[in-house]
């Protein structure tokens, strides 16, 4: 595609976006009315963004968009792009890999031909770890790959766990802690709308010496979005672990839509963590839902100030993209940027928790 294809997608984005936002203003922040509505803001919410976006628009008037983030301009054979760079200090998976090996040892269930009932059965007789089941004639082929395959690379039991209780399941978040840290990859992205859609930010996090870098791909422009999905692969890598929240329903699916609209090769299988439905799966009982921001404020300790509503990224985003002003991209990029810190204390919080909780089982 030429620069002005590019440029006509822009245009033609531009004006859906005004003529038909995806959300809708709940008058009155009428409770009933949340759950009816496809993507709903509360008036007031609205009303307090709105006096936002004009509070912002005015102080960023005439200023450029690179005086407002700390960033560079990168280029490769598509053409620039724009990156900016944070770091945040947050923990690591605090769990020694070799106790999780053990835990997985007794999960008899690993083995093809047993389930909960057997297992119990087994157990009950003494037979309480895989190796002791390799000590048994009937299943001593069955368990002796189990064996072999906890014994190799961290991918190696995550595939065996995802394939044996699911690439939901708590064993396999469990499974995170090894892997090194700088394999890591947390990811979140922002975009026009529904699937379809340009894409707008990425954001990416990465260990590195014990701090989570973090990488802002941002589109200043619908054109440059082909220049950051040429760049993406520089940061997923073979040897990367994923971890997003409902990233495997959205986010990766959504990347991957794109890059072959331009007609990009895919990006590698990975690892991929998925931490909402450990999340769910833990949490669902106590809290009203699962979202991102709510796990933040019960669990994470985290308060965001002024935190703008995904609904009306893609109208704050057509916003700049009409004046220029780079006032309305502020509290996308921040959003975008706490995502992504949020992914790393997630992470931790869920692996130490169901690692509790499974060996107390």
């Amino acid at each position: 595609m030429s620069v002005a294809d590019f440029a006509g997608i822009g245009r033609r984005w531009q004006e859906r976006i005004d003529t038909s936002p995806e959300y809708t203003v709940v008058s009155h922040d009428n409770v009933f009315r949340l759950g009816l509505c496809q993507y709903p803001v509360k008036e007031s919410v609205f009303r307090q963004h709105q006096d936002l976006i004009t509070r912002l628009c005015n102080k960023y008037e005439n200023v450029c968009l690179e005086d407002c983030f700390s960033g560079m301009v990168m280029n490769n054979r598509e053409g620039e792009y724009y990156v900016i760079n944070s770091s945040s200090i947050v923990p690591d998976i605090n769990l020694d890999g070799s106790l999780a090996i053990n835990l997985f040892r007794q999960e008899l269930t690993l083995v093809r031909g047993i389930g909960p009932a057997i297992s119990a059965r087994l157990k009950a007789r003494g037979c309480k770890t895989v190796d002791c089941l390799a000590q048994i004639r009937k299943y001593y082929p069955a368990a002796s790959c189990i064996i072999e395959a906890l014994t190799g690379e961290p991918a190696e039991v995550f595939r065996l766990l995802s394939a044996r209780k699911g690439a939901a399941h708590p064993y396999t978040l469990v499974s995170s802690c090894l892997f090194p840290m700088h394999s890591f990859r947390f990811i979140d992205i922002e975009t026009l709308g529904i699937f379809g859609r340009p894409l707008i930010l990425i954001g990416l996090g990465y260990f590195d010496k014990g701090v989570l870098q973090v990488r802002q791909l941002l589109l200043r422009d619908i054109g440059e979005e082909v220049s950051v999905l040429t760049a993406l692969p520089e940061f997923i890598t073979q040897d990367t672990v994923l971890v997003s929240f409902n990233g495997k329903s959205f986010d990766l699916p959504y990347i991957a839509d794109r890059m072959a609209y331009y007609g990009l090769s895919p990006l590698p299988e990975v690892p991929h963590i998925d931490l909402l439905h450990p999340s769910r799966r833990l949490w669902k009982q106590v809290i009203t839902d699962c979202r991102l921001g709510t796990l933040e404020k019960e669990f994470l300790n985290v308060s965001r100030s002024e935190d703008l509503p995904g609904a009306l990224v893609p109208e704050w985003y057509s916003r700049y993209m009409k004046t220029h002003n780079p006032g309305p991209l502020l509290p996308i990029v921040e959003h975008n940027r706490q995502d992504v810190v949020s992914l790393a204390f997630l992470l931790s919080r869920l692996v130490q928790e169901w690692y509790e909780r499974l060996s107390v089982t």
